[in-house]
């Protein structure tokens, strides 16, 4: 049998020619390049996405810490002016008859029994990181473990300012079987100007009770108010060195001002 050879007009009428080895190796090199190529152009896309929504986590978070540190401090000057003439109150009380002094002076000191202390942290970030994963976007260690300690001890100087609510009721009824709360409107606000609050503690200002006992009992329920305003002191300080870590932190790998 005569064997026919394929000559190049037959394989332009329609013959095939196997590809060599190399080419498809080269098609293969191609296909793979273009799909690792897509991958790392989506992988640096998400990078570049997530790198621009830590910083702005970052930035806002450093603007909520600004605020409540700011506000920490202003309660920790107030928690302790109303302590210390809470304790003030409580000597008196102690030491002292209720005709040793004129009764705008037991109304000025037995006031403050009933102050509470109330801050609204600007938690919006915080809560969003916790809520939505976003702590995943902090990769500094620094600056994750810092954002968990202050927020631990956020939550632990909120339960300080819960206890206020447990013994409030009690307070506002003891205090009321002895003042008049209408005549503690003149004297409710911080700023009272020592002049203002001289002359008033030289009225004299009718009492709803001159027993003795009766104060006592309220003086006894003031000191559960000063402990727990001592308390909520040290954890007010406490948060208050954890924002500022955690500012130090935020400032230093973002560049925050």
């Amino acid at each position: 049998m005569e064997v026919h050879a394929h000559t190049h007009a037959d394989l332009a009428h329609g013959g095939t020619s196997r590809k060599k080895w190399t080419q498809y190796l080269w098609e293969f090199l191609m296909l793979f390049l273009a799909v690792f190529c897509g991958f790392l152009a989506e992988n640096l896309r998400e990078h570049s996405v997530e790198h621009q929504r830590e910083k702005q986590y970052a930035r806002s978070l450093y603007e909520d810490i600004k605020s409540d540190t700011a506000a920490l401090t202003n309660s920790i000057a107030d928690c302790n002016y109303v302590t210390t003439r809470i304790d003030s109150f409580r000597t008196m009380v102690q030491m002292n008859e209720l005709g040793s002094f004129p009764t705008g002076t037991w109304y000025y000191f037995g006031r403050f029994g009933t102050r509470t202390f109330t801050i609204a942290f600007q938690d919006a970030t915080i809560e969003q990181l916790k809520s939505s994963g976003g702590l995943r976007y902090f990769k500094n260690n620094n600056v994750a473990n810092a954002i968990a300690h202050y927020d631990q001890a956020r939550r632990e100087f909120l339960g300080q300012l819960h206890l206020q609510d447990l013994t409030y009721n009690d307070i506002i009824k003891t205090r009321n079987q002895v003042f008049n709360a209408y005549y503690f409107d003149e004297i409710m606000k911080y700023d009272i100007s020592e002049g203002k609050i001289d002359s008033f503690k030289q009225k004299n200002i009718p009492l709803l009770s001159t027993k003795k006992e009766d104060f006592i009992q309220y003086a006894s329920l003031c000191q559960l108010r000063s402990y727990n305003n001592k308390s909520i002191i040290i954890s007010a300080g406490l948060l208050l060195e954890d924002a500022g870590a955690l500012l130090a932190e935020l400032k230093k790998e973002y560049h925050l001002q």
